[in-house]
């Protein structure tokens, strides 16, 4: 498991509980989970040759332009001090001094994305600043080779420190089976392990009524399973293939 800045831990968690109460995690939640049914049900491998790249590409698209739709010259999210700017085809949410992007998880990962070895904006220029910005705003000490975990030493000033990262990525993840969508949040950094923090945001649950935002779903992690808690198994239905003879 990765050791995550406890700092930018605490940081996070600050942010997640601020995003919650504004009502920011919900609408990114139900936003995300809409998309993903729509074009899952638009999913055709074998008669529009579809793959996994058209359909996370798609639902990356889809999403961002459905949540700057929403949220931009909205009188609710303006009240409530939300605003959505525009990033080449990105979507920035601004709240609270902070600046969200919203990133898909590999669609190979599923909802259990591999937060050290899955993430890379060395070349997604608008990424690469954000996580420069907040290295230059809380650089950790760099880890020595006889340390057993991350951030072990800590820094003059670092709690302040943590506080000045202002950049966030909501990183989104959904399974193809299922439909089921998880959200994380994470403090972007120029180091080799991407990030200086990241804490879940929402897991759904097979359920509707048991979905939930707050920490209750899988840790963040390194390894493709998030503690010891099992995968939900829900039951799928499959959408019936239609006729040659009536296809449009």
């Amino acid at each position: 498991m990765v050791s995550w800045d406890p700092h930018g831990v605490e940081r996070l968690e600050s942010i997640r509980d601020s995003l919650v109460k504004v009502g920011l995690t919900d609408f990114v939640r139900e936003a995300a989970a809409e998309v993903w049914r729509a074009n899952r049900d638009r999913h055709e491998p074998e008669e529009l040759f579809d793959n996994a790249l058209t359909l996370g590409v798609q639902s990356t698209i889809n999403l961002a332009n459905r949540v700057f739709a929403h949220v931009s010259g909205s009188t609710r999210w303006l009240s409530a001090g939300v605003r959505a700017s525009r990033e080449h085809t990105a979507t920035v949410l601004h709240v609270g001094g902070l600046d969200i992007r919203l990133v898909k998880a590999p669609h190979r990962a599923g909802r259990r994305p591999n937060f050290v070895t899955d993430f890379d904006w060395h070349n997604r220029e608008a990424r690469q600043s954000a996580a420069a910005r907040n290295h230059a705003a809380y650089g950790p000490p760099a880890r020595r080779p006889d340390m057993e975990t991350l951030f072990e030493v800590d820094h003059p000033g670092a709690e302040q420190a943590a506080q000045r990262c202002r950049d966030v990525f909501l990183v989104w993840g959904a399974e193809l089976a299922s439909g089921l969508t998880a959200g994380w949040l994470g403090l972007p950094t120029t180091s080799a392990n991407r990030w200086l923090a990241v804490t879940p945001s929402w897991w759904d649950e097979p359920s509707p009524a048991a979905v939930t935002t707050d920490s209750n779903g899988p840790l963040p992690g390194e390894g493709p399973a998030f503690g010891d808690k099992p995968a939900p198994k829900p039951a799928i239905t499959l959408k019936p293939r239609r006729e040659e003879g009536n296809a449009q």
